[in-house]
C-alpha cells in the first residue's frame, strides 16, 4: 500500500514539475517575443530639429519613417511658442509599447516683412520728401506691427529706420533703404528709388537765330582751348564749341553703355545698330561743306553742325537705328525713346525743341550723360540746354 502511495506521489511531483516547466517556458517564450517586438520598434526622425516660428509643419512630419508598431504621440507641436518642446512618440504592437522622446526647438530667425507703397517715386525739384511716407507697413510674425525708431535712431527694441541720399534740389536718381529689426535683432532691408526731376526753366521764346549766323555764337573752335562743362556735364552746341584738336574716338564708358542698350533692345526684339559714332573736326568739316554745297548753308545749319560744334567730336554721341525722321514712330524708335535713359543716354534733339537746340528733330541721335542725369532729363521733357540752365 505504501509502495503504491509513493508511486502516486512521484507521478504527481513529475506532473507538477512538467506543468510548472511548461508555464515557465510559456512565460519565457512570451517575454522573448515581447522583447523581439520591442527591439524591432524603430523611429527615424527628421535631422533638422530647429523649427521656424509659425511653421506649418505637422507633428507627424517630424517622423521620416517608423517600423514595428502603430505610431502615436502625446501632444501636437506648437509652432507659436518659442523654446524647446519635448514630444513623446510611441509605437505599439500586441500590447508592447516603446516610447521615443524628441526635443524640438522653435526659434525666430526671420526678419520683419517690409511692404512699400511703390518701388519708385518721382519728385518735382524742391518738393518736400519724407522717406518713411512710402512705407505701407512693417510687421514681424512674432512681434507684430513695428513702428519707426524715434528720430531715426536704432535701439535694441523692434522697429525700423531709413537711409537716404535724396537731394530734392538736385535732379537725379537716388536710393532709399529701409532697415527693420525684430526683438531678436533679425534684420530685413528693402530699397526703393527716388527720381528728382530737373527744375523746369520756362522758355522765353526762340533762342536760336536762323538768320545769316545760323544761330551760332561769336566764338568758334579756333577761339577756345577747352570744352564747356556745366555741373560736370559737357555741353557742345552752336554757342559752345570744342577746340579743333579735341577728341580721339568713342568714349569707352559711353560705348559700353550702348552695348548694354543694344542687348536690352535685342531682348525686347529690336536691332539698333550704330550708324555713326566719333567724328573728328576734319571729318565734320568735310561733311558740313558737302551739305552746304548741296542744300545751301541756311538749310545745312538746321541739320548739320559746323566743324567744332558737333557732339560727335566728343565721343559721347551716336547716331543709331536709322537716319530717318520717321524712326521715332517705329517700334524700335519708340523703345529707344522710352528706355535709353536707363542706360545713360538722352535723345539730344527732341521734337518741338528746335528753337532751343538749333537743330531739326533727330530721333536717332543719342548722347551719353550718365544714368541719373539721363533719367532726370528724359523724365522732365527738357533739353540738355534747359536742364543745364543754358537755354
Amino acid at each position: 500500500m505504501k509502495s503504491k502511495r509513493k508511486k502516486y506521489l512521484i507521478i504527481s511531483v513529475i506532473i507538477l514539475v512538467l506543468v510548472v516547466s511548461m508555464v515557465l517556458l510559456g512565460l519565457y517564450l512570451d517575454q522573448r517575443h515581447k522583447d523581439e517586438l520591442y527591439e524591432a520598434m524603430k523611429i527615424n526622425f527628421v535631422e533638422e530639429r530647429d523649427i521656424e516660428y509659425g511653421s506649418a509643419l505637422k507633428t507627424e512630419e517630424l517622423v521620416l519613417s517608423h517600423e514595428g508598431g502603430a505610431l502615436s504621440f502625446d501632444k501636437e507641436l506648437d509652432p507659436f511658442t518659442l523654446g524647446g518642446q519635448d514630444i513623446t512618440f510611441t509605437l505599439e504592437k500586441e500590447g508592447v509599447k516603446r516610447s521615443f522622446v524628441l526635443n524640438v526647438a522653435v526659434a525666430d530667425t526671420k526678419g520683419p516683412v517690409i511692404a512699400l507703397k511703390s518701388d519708385q517715386l518721382e519728385l518735382d525739384n524742391g518738393a518736400d520728401f519724407d522717406a518713411l511716407a512710402n512705407v505701407e507697413s512693417v510687421s514681424d510674425p512674432v512681434d507684430g506691427k513695428l513702428e519707426p525708431y524715434p528720430d531715426n535712431k536704432v535701439s535694441e527694441a523692434a522697429g525700423y529706420y531709413y537711409e537716404s541720399d535724396v537731394d530734392v534740389n538736385k535732379a537725379g536718381t537716388y536710393e532709399v533703404k529701409i532697415h527693420a529689426f525684430d526683438k531678436n535683432q533679425n534684420e530685413t532691408s528693402s530699397t526703393y528709388q527716388v527720381i528728382v526731376k530737373a527744375k523746369v526753366i520756362p522758355s522765353t521764346g526762340p533762342s536760336i537765330n536762323y538768320g545769316a549766323s545760323g544761330g551760332y555764337g561769336s566764338l568758334g573752335p579756333e577761339d577756345v582751348t577747352s570744352p564747356t562743362y556745366i555741373n560736370g556735364i559737357l555741353l557742345v552746341n552752336k554757342t559752345h564749341p570744342l577746340p579743333v584738336n579735341y577728341g580721339n574716338g568713342l568714349d569707352n564708358t559711353a560705348l559700353n553703355a550702348f552695348y548694354a542698350l543694344q542687348a536690352g533692345a535685342k531682348e525686347a526684339g529690336f536691332n539698333i545698330p550704330i550708324i555713326s559714332g566719333f567724328r573728328s573736326y576734319s571729318l565734320q568739316k568735310d561733311l558740313y561743306n558737302r551739305y552746304v554745297a548741296r542744300d545751301g548753308q541756311a538749310l545745312a545749319d538746321t541739320y548739320s553742325a559746323r566743324p567744332g560744334h558737333s557732339e560727335h567730336q566728343t565721343g559721347l554721341a551716336l547716331d543709331v537705328g536709322a537716319l530717318d525722321n520717321n524712326y521715332g514712330n517705329t517700334n524700335a524708335g519708340k523703345w529707344l525713346n522710352a528706355n535709353c535713359a536707363q542706360y545713360g543716354f538722352i535723345l539730344r534733339y527732341p521734337k518741338g525743341k528746335e528753337h532751343i537746340t538749333g537743330y531739326q528733330y533727330e530721333p536717332w541721335h543719342i548722347r551719353y550723360v550718365g544714368k541719373d542725369v539721363a533719367v532726370a532729363i528724359m523724365g522732365s521733357g527738357l533739353t540738355l540746354e534747359e536742364y543745364l540752365g543754358a537755354a
